[in-house]
């Protein structure tokens, strides 16, 4: 038994095929056109647009992925050297701050001298300070983190960084740990 000749048994089916077979040509023919136009209407909502949005997404991903890595090969020489330094000067003295009021007081004054001015910072348990800075060169913001680094073994626990409408320019929020 098909499943077509199944739903022709059911009761409320024959009433509505009934129902059907009893409008003039004309309404039928217009009932059937807005079924379609509904099905098209459902297709199209339901499954193109969201896979064509979808699929532009994916492809903006793709992109931006391309250019991030074309930035990070471009700057590889200067990565590594900064990555030379470090292992360099590791060996020699640094000054660690004791707790975190001493980081607190570092991050600011250090910042401070890299140009760079704090939107916001908080403590994050003993030994780490939350920062944000707001719309500031990456260049300056990267310098200071590495001087930061090598000059006082302050580490960078997390952080999230975001490019802003105008180039070189980023907002960074950081978690800074001793």
């Amino acid at each position: 038994m098909s499943m077509f000749s199944r739903l022709k048994e059911q009761s409320l089916v024959g009433k509505l095929t009934a129902q059907y077979d009893q409008l003039p040509r004309r309404d039928q023919q217009a009932l059937l056109v807005l079924g379609v136009a509904v099905f098209l209407g459902i297709l199209y909502f339901a499954i193109w647009r969201p896979a064509a949005t979808y699929h532009g997404n994916a492809i903006s991903n793709v992109e931006n992925a391309q250019e991030l890595l074309v930035w990070m090969n471009s700057n590889r020489s200067s990565l590594q050297q900064l990555s030379g330094d470090r292992s360099g000067q590791s060996s020699g003295t640094v000054d660690k701050p004791a707790d975190g009021r001493a980081l607190m007081a570092l991050v600011t004054r250090t910042a401070g001298e890299a140009g760079l001015s704090l939107q916001r910072f908080e403590p994050s348990g003993e030994d780490a300070i939350r920062i944000w800075l707001e719309q500031v060169p990456f260049a300056q913001v990267a310098g200071w983190l590495e001087t930061l680094n090598t000059a006082n073994g302050v580490q960078i626990d997390q952080a999230s960084m975001d490019r802003q409408s105008e180039p070189g320019l980023v907002s960074v929020r950081l978690t800074l740990t001793i």
